[in-house]
């Protein structure tokens, strides 16, 4: 259902390793959560393509400046509460500002997310295809999904891990039913807690819509067994270069064919010529008829246009 030809197109920057390990394991994986429905699959995957950026975010980087800290964590916006002050301190301390805002430094926001011992807040910072935060998610998904993420947090760059964990938490978080009422704001609050990005969210879902309703002759084509010969070449007619040939305009066409018919008509005149007069006269009489030199040029040119046309579609 997910092709790699599909999120090559959707994540043009993601690494092709990521864009590879998806795509192998995506059918496996949504067979173990019962997941056949493409509209789910949508909602799903505009839900990853949201938090992970499109492939290209691994684990929350938090190495930010003073006013996008204050952005995200200063007083009104998060309950760490960062001061201005701090937010100078902090820019360009990831370790120290993880622990500020998710940490022992965030009493309240530390209880949350079950992060009870010191460096909790950085070692167990966002990461994944749905961003994990804090050590009682990474525990509790990590164990649906078996993967210890508890011992070892940084098991979530693994991106069969990251795709692996962030199936199982979308199902944990009972994000089914309202995918399948095509809900966006309820699949968004529930894997967000809020409904922060609803808008890029929304955005992606389209996206994966249409590209998930496009032809499957669109899917990516199974690799040929080791020593197998390869298919033959499809026949000109259903070929590249005769659906390149389709596109000239019919106007287009009926010129050529009709500049074809001269030739031809050039080249009946020329066999009875050539029951009369010797070889090197039937050389000199068809070197001085310039429609026939027409007829030739417009038959060398289509043929270009279609070579053309067919390394562009190629």
């Amino acid at each position: 259902m997910i092709t790699k030809s599909m999120l090559t197109k959707l994540w043009p920057r993601a690494p092709q390793a990521k864009i590879v390990t998806i795509a192998r394991i995506a059918k496996p994986v949504f067979a173990e959560h019962g997941i056949d429905d493409p509209l789910v699959v949508a909602h799903l995957m505009a839900q990853i393509s949201h938090e992970n950026g499109a492939g290209t975010i691994v684990r929350e980087n938090m190495r930010y400046r003073a006013p996008r800290i204050m952005e995200i964590f200063g007083v009104g916006r998060h309950s760490a509460r960062v001061t201005e002050a701090e937010a100078a301190r902090l820019a360009g301390r990831p370790d120290e500002l993880a622990e500020r805002v998710y940490g022992l430094g965030n009493t309240r926001k530390a209880r949350e997310l079950g992060n009870t011992e010191p460096g909790d807040g950085f070692r167990f910072r966002g990461g994944g295809d749905l961003q994990l935060t804090g050590r009682a998610s990474y525990e509790h998904f990590g164990e649906i999904a078996g993967v210890d993420l508890a011992a070892d947090p940084d098991q979530i760059a693994d991106p069969e891990i990251s795709f692996r964990v962030a199936v199982a938490e979308f199902v944990a978080l009972r994000c089914i039913e309202p995918a399948k009422r095509d809900d966006c704001r309820t699949v968004t609050r529930r894997v967000n807690g809020g409904t922060n990005g609803l808008a890029e969210r929304q955005v992606w879902l389209r996206k994966w819509k249409a590209v998930l309703a496009e032809p499957r002759a669109a899917a990516d084509p199974a690799p040929l067994p080791r020593g197998a010969e390869p298919p033959p070449e499809k026949p000109l007619v259903r070929s590249k270069i005769a659906g390149a040939a389709t596109v000239l305009g019919a106007e287009e066409v009926a010129q050529v064919a009709g500049v074809v018919q001269d030739s031809v008509d050039q080249a009946k005149q020329i066999k009875a010529s050539a029951q009369e007069i010797g070889l090197w006269d039937i050389v000199v009489h068809a070197a001085q008829m310039p429609r026939l030199w027409i007829a030739l040029a417009a038959i060398v040119l289509v043929g270009l246009i279609i070579w053309w046309r067919w390394r562009d579609h190629s």
